[in-house]
Parts: structure tokens; sequence; C-alpha cells
């Protein structure tokens, strides 16, 4: 077995200066939104963001490249993501040198670095552990490509020729069937989120019918979770009813945008619906709070 280290890039330092540069912006920023529901999300969106680019910095820090006698191996943050290529699954390979030309499905990315899921141009949907575009050798398989960027390319170009694998150009193949909903994946949390939203936009119609709700309300709070502007228990039932409407619009989008990555690769899709389960999460966590202080 022979380990490669991948080729130098500044994938690192460009998503350590986006987590810097987001949080202070979100910091100082913060304080131009006056309601607690604006501050949560932004706040929210912050640690998520973070995590998300550390993850993929620890993926960079510990990405190997391994030639076996029996296949190709990726291999990342300390062996828990590992994939595995057999030479017999490898009907051809591409190298790309230059700006990364495609469309990001998942991941981070850009012209210079990609991790994630991607459509590659004369390589189709390819799974990207790509730390720098100066030399990109995509491992094209029937199912899925994989891009890399080794440091010593010219090994793996001649353990391909040693195996019969010939460089090839690849067109891109669509997935006719686009069905999410028979993928438990995807419909289980499609399911949570839309009883999420039934029961955030009911919950308080219903208490105001059973004349649960005190006569004062409040409708909105500032960033301390303190009561700025207050109502009856209609309007307050009206006001959570709008939040729900607003969660039902970003549900259909979500769902929306999901069809049409899966148009490339199914698995990028299921992302979407996690942001619609997060942000209805979010409302019907304020929502929750709201009616344990006040009823």
């Amino acid at each position: 077995m022979e380990i490669y280290k991948p080729r130098r890039g500044i994938a690192i330092y460009e998503l350590m200066f986006f987590i810097i540069a987001v949080n202070i912006i979100i910091y100082f920023g913060v304080q131009f939104f006056n309601t607690y529901t604006e501050v949560s999300l932004v706040k929210i969106f912050s640690v998520a963001f973070s995590i998300y680019c550390l993850f993929y910095v620890l993926q960079t820090v510990t990405l190997r490249y391994k030639i076996h006698s029996s296949g190709v191996e990726i291999n990342a943050l300390w062996g828990i993501k590992k994939i595995f290529i057999p030479y017999e699954k490898i009907d051809g390979y591409n190298v790309q040198t230059g700006a990364i030309k495609g469309m990001n499905l998942s991941g981070v990315g850009r012209t210079m670095y990609n991790y994630g899921r991607s459509v590659i141009e004369d390589v189709g949907t390819s799974h990207m552990f790509v730390t720098s575009s100066k030399q990109v050798l995509y491992i094209h398989t029937d199912e899925i490509s994989y891009g890399i960027s080794p440091n010593d390319i010219d090994s793996f170009l001649a353990m391909f020729k040693e195996k019969g694998i010939d460089q090839k150009n690849f067109e891109i193949k669509y997935n006719k069937n686009r069905d999410l909903f028979k993928e438990k994946s995807f419909l289980f949390p499609f399911m949570l989120v839309a009883l999420i939203i039934v029961y955030m936009t009911l919950n308080p119609f219903v208490l105001y019918l059973m004349n649960k709700l005190p006569d004062n309300m409040p409708l909105f709070f500032d960033a301390t979770f303190r009561p700025v502007v207050e109502g009856t228990g209609k309007q307050f039932a009206f006001r959570q009813m709008t939040y729900g409407a607003l969660n039902m619009i970003i549900l259909f989008c979500m769902h929306y945008a999901a069809y049409f990555c899966a148009k490339y690769d199914k698995r990028s899709a299921y992302k979407y619906i996690y942001i619609a389960l997060l942000i209805s999460s979010v409302f019907l966590a304020i929502q929750i709070r709201i009616l344990h202080l006040y009823l």
C-alpha cells in the first residue's frame, strides 16, 4: 500500500477566513436585528455555518489517498470517512487542470478547491476530495466519479496504465426517476417538517377558540426576549399562523430545490429538507417557550 498526501491549496485558509468573517459580521450585525426570532435564526446560522466549515477544514488536514493492490482508497477524518474504489469498477479516468468547471450540489468549493458532490464538465456527477485545482484526477465508475488531487499524480497514472484503465471524457448522466417520496431518508424528515408546521399553525388557533389564551399576549420580543409589542389572544394566534404559512413556503422551496438537485444526485438532494426541518424547529421552540411563559 502506498499513501499520498493531497496537494496543498488555499482551502484551509479560505474556510477559516469565512468562519472568522461571518462570525464577526454576525457579532456586530446582530445589533441591527430587533426581534428575538431574527436574532435566534441568525445565531443558529452562525453556529451551523462554523461547524460546517470546520468539518471540511478537518477533512482537509486528515485527507489521504491510498493505492492498494485491489483498488484506490480515499481516507479522511482519521478513517471515519473512507471510500474504497476497486479497480474492476473503474471504467476510466480524466485529468483536468486549472479552474474546476462545474456546479456544486453539496459541500463547499470554488474553482480552486472542492469538497462534496458536484457536476463536472466532461466527467459528470463526482464526489470531490480536491484540495487544489492545479491537477485534478477524476476516477470514473458507473455509479459516480471521484475527484482527487494527490501531490504525486504520476504514480496514479502509472498505476492506471498498468491496470489497462484509459483516460476518457464522460457524459453527464441524469436520474430519470426523481420521486424522492419513495426514499425513507427524504420522506421521514419531510413528514416531520409538515407535522411541525401543522402543529405550530393550528395549536395557538385552537387554544384561542378554547379561550385558553390570555386577553393580552406578546406579539414581538426584543433580542433579550422581552415583550415590546402586545396584543389580544386573537392577534397572537394569527401571528403564529403567519409564521406557519412562512414555514410552509420555505418547505415548498426546499422541496423544489431538492427535486432539481435529484436530477444529478439524490443523496445531495436530502440536505434541503433538513434546512426546512431546522428552521421550522426554531419557530416551534420559540412558540413553545412563549406559551410556557404566558399560559
